[in-house]
């Protein structure tokens, strides 16, 4: 059938307006880049010229400055942006070209980065881990037998010092774990940082299976291992925290792949290790709850197989809950009710009131994420919501469901009010997925220039927030 002059110019209209639109959309991504490279630079400056306040006078809660900017920290910066950015020019080389080559070396380079800043501090990570101050959980478990502090933990916890006083037991056992490997308090640290960087290959898979896009996927894990608010509180375990989340969002987004029932089965024995370990992050669950729903409406997901999934995800949990109680003795909800308890009074006897760290929250997370990652999440909704393509398929709508998923998930937890203050620690999780949209816009520029930057600003910050700022203290 031959194609009519009339069809051909409409056509050729269709492509030049579709042209158009796409120069414009990345015209506005490589604008909200620079000004977000600026913003994240003035907030560098700010930490430099100690004029930023982590935290709030007025809720009695703020992390003051230890040392004043020194050359050693801008040449420690200036190393980590130039090893970094050498990484990601050389990944045309043949060699690297592989996505879990560049994974996995990236892990490798991170560490020596994470080190590098690391040393920035007056206190090494032995002084750190081993101190009951800023982080109880080793002392604890050089005091009690693991079995000992599952089978007794409701007696036992108002022993303990305050970071595992006010927490669940996963996090004890964590280090119980890691003992099995090395008893060397100079080991165990640096164990804990391998541990959290494992959720770069975590994240890499989530975002994969999220946008069908491994550079999205890639740039992901690579901001992942450089998040702010884990560079400031390495070694103490709340680093770890997004690893068992995001071992949940793999689960999910792996059964919305293939809706196998397994994955099911495991979210749910996975979902009682988050509680056991740190119950904050099932606040999550509204961004996963939300991506489920995208698909069930979308016709991806049959409501049968939701439905019937979903008593698995109940049926793991439960199994979970039923073998250790009556292995170890430990009763997960009269832990959770304990712990909460105690959080809620702890903010009573602090004198923190809700009205002012509402407001707080927000502005102490942002240094957590990353400045220029805040930015970027404006920039990835808004072009998420322009998109003409409103298939429920296209990457530039995903981008946009995830936008408002994270948002609501800061709203909630902000809204909660159980953590006032101290959310650049409590929230790192948060703000480990809070890289996704950055992630995304440098992939939808299909330039490694982009996600240079971003990388650069978010070093430059890691860095100078890492020398002057007391964020951990033995």
């Amino acid at each position: 059938m031959s194609t009519s002059p009339r069809q051909m110019a409409g056509s050729a209209a269709e492509l030049g307006e579709a042209a158009v639109t796409l120069a414009m959309s990345r015209r506005f991504l490589w604008t909200s880049v620079i000004v977000g490279s600026l913003v994240a630079m003035a907030v560098g400056y700010e930490i430099a010229t100690r004029d930023i306040v982590v935290g709030s006078r007025d809720g009695q809660w703020v992390y003051g400055y230890i040392a004043p900017l020194s050359a050693p920290a801008l040449g420690a910066a200036l190393v980590a942006i130039a090893v970094c950015c050498a990484l990601l020019a050389a990944s045309d080389v043949a060699l690297f070209r592989a996505q879990w080559t560049q994974v996995l070396l990236w892990m490798l380079v991170a560490l020596a980065v994470q080190a590098l800043l690391r040393a920035l501090t007056p206190f090494s990570l032995q002084q750190i881990f081993v101190s009951d101050g800023a982080n109880s959980f080793y002392g604890v478990t050089r005091h009690y037998f693991a079995s000992t502090v599952l089978r007794d933990f409701g007696r036992l916890r108002a022993t303990f010092p305050l970071h595992a006083q006010s927490n669940m037991p996963g996090k004890l056992m964590l280090v119980y774990a890691l003992k099995t490997l090395s008893r060397r308090p100079d080991v165990l640290p640096w164990l804990v940082v391998v541990v959290s960087n494992l959720g770069g290959v975590l994240m890499y898979l989530f975002v994969r299976d999220l946008f069908d896009d491994k550079r999205a996927a890639l740039f992901a894990s690579i901001l992942y291992f450089f998040v702010p608010g884990k560079m400031f509180f390495f070694p103490l375990l709340n680093t770890v925290t997004p690893v068992v989340v995001l071992a949940c969002a793999c689960l999910v987004s792996g059964w919305l792949r293939t809706t196998r029932a397994a994955y099911a089965l495991a979210l749910g024995i996975a979902a009682y290790a988050l509680v056991f370990f740190e119950p904050s992050g099932l606040v999550m669950g509204l961004l996963l709850a939300i991506l489920v729903g995208r698909a069930a409406w979308g016709g991806r997901v049959p409501i049968r197989s939701l439905l019937w999934h979903g008593g698995l995800v109940a049926l793991g949990f439960a199994a979970s809950y039923a073998i250790l109680y009556s292995s170890a003795g430990f009763d997960l909800a009269d832990a959770f009710r304990r712990v909460s308890v105690a959080a809620v009074e702890f903010n009573s006897d602090a004198g923190r009131p809700y009205s002012i760290w509402v407001r707080a929250n927000l502005r102490e997370f942002l240094v957590g994420i990353g400045a220029c990652q805040a930015v970027l999440v404006c920039a990835a909704l808004v072009d998420g919501l322009r998109a003409q393509d409103v298939s429920s398929r296209s990457s530039r709508r995903t981008a946009s469901i995830v936008c408002l998923g994270l948002l609501a998930v800061l709203a909630v937890t902000d809204l909660s009010g159980i953590n006032r203050g101290e959310v650049t620690r409590l929230w790192i999780f948060l703000a480990c997925f809070f890289q996704i949209p950055a992630a995304y816009v440098c992939a939808r520029l299909e330039s490694r220039t982009a996600l240079a930057l971003v990388l650069s600003v978010t070093l430059l910050e890691g860095a100078l927030g890492t020398a002057t700022i007391g964020f951990v203290s033995p």
